[in-house]
């Protein structure tokens, strides 16, 4: 059985693994994700990361998650907004020409994760499937009809990026009122520290509010709290049910880390897409959590791999 290398990209660390078609890991390492200062040295970084894993067989690939935009055909990051510095790296290519000429397929970071839930996690089975991640920002990968949706330049799915109020507060995608300035775990603890005052319970937290602090006290029922997360989940139930009637999903997995609330974050936003999806549409979609856990980024990375290897001549 063919194994592949899966590199995942964030904005804080690079994660890398080998694993094989079934989406078993045999071995994964991470690190602090390095500033770009030099390609030669990012590139020399990573590359010696993936060396140093356990390689049992011949490894037929190699799979690359990260954050967009990027030229996915050309195997280049361009200007991702969290990776500072990270503008026009030829990922691919310098990764290719350090292992061997290991083909290398890149891939959204948020496309990947939905191919990873999709093939091994909450997703298996379906046919429609829509993947969302509410993190420090808010993606989606999308699944037609067994067909992962890519887009024109391989960069479908920022849902994030979705204006829903106009006259919003700025983005750092450079438009005002997208919908991650509303609901992403970045603007939940952004909304919480602005009210901090209003609660004696996010009065008590050390240092700024985060999301996780906002969530804590909802559950402990701080009425403040609940407005605040009430008020997310209004924004993701619109992004939602306009999701469920453009591609009337089997399933909308949400993962990310505020998804890591289940049932807290889940049970709203299923009361509040009434309004925004058609009845029937509605009445055929699932609205679960992600069962990939803290490995959806190598894994996504993995089933790019799988998937790209498979179809695309090496």
């Amino acid at each position: 059985m063919p194994l592949y290398y899966a590199v995942d990209i964030g904005g804080t660390k690079v994660e890398v693994a080998i694993g094989n078609e079934r989406g078993e890991l045999l071995d994964k390492k991470r690190v602090p994700t390095p500033n770009l200062g030099h390609d030669d040295a990012v590139l020399d970084g990573v590359a010696d990361l993936l060396r140093s894993l356990a390689r049992p067989g011949d490894v037929a690939g190699i799979g690359i998650a990260c954050p967009g935009p990027l030229d996915a055909a050309q195997g280049r990051v361009l200007n991702p907004s969290n990776l500072p510095g990270w503008h026009q790296l030829p990922i691919s290519e310098g990764l290719s020409k350090r292992l061997g000429g290991l083909p290398c397929y890149l891939e959204n970071d948020a496309t990947a994760a939905g191919m990873g839930e999709w093939r091994w996690g909450a997703g298996a089975g379906t046919r429609n499937m829509v993947y969302i991640t509410v993190s420090t920002g808010i993606g989606a990968g999308i699944i037609a009809e067994n067909q992962v949706v890519r887009g024109v330049g391989d960069n479908a799915g920022e849902l994030g990026h979705v204006v829903v109020d106009p006259a919003g507060r700025p983005c750092h995608c450079g438009n005002r009122g997208c919908l991650e300035t509303k609901a992403s775990g970045t603007a939940i603890g952004r909304e919480g520290e602005r009210r901090r005052g209003e609660s004696p319970r996010l009065s008590a937290t050390e240092g700024p509010v985060t999301s996780v602090d906002v969530f804590r006290a909802y559950e402990a029922g701080d009425p403040v709290a609940a407005e605040v997360v009430e008020g997310a989940a209004h924004w993701l139930a619109w992004a939602f049910g306009t999701l469920t009637n453009l591609f009337n999903p089997e399933r909308i997995v949400v993962g990310g880390g505020v998804s890591e609330n289940g049932e807290t974050l889940l049970a709203p936003v299923r009361e509040k897409m009434v309004p925004y999806a058609m009845g029937d549409l509605l009445a055929s979609v699932q609205l679960v959590e992600a069962k990939l856990g803290g490995d959806v980024g190598v894994l996504g990375a993995l089933a790019v791999a799988v998937d790209r290897a498979g179809r695309v001549p090496g």
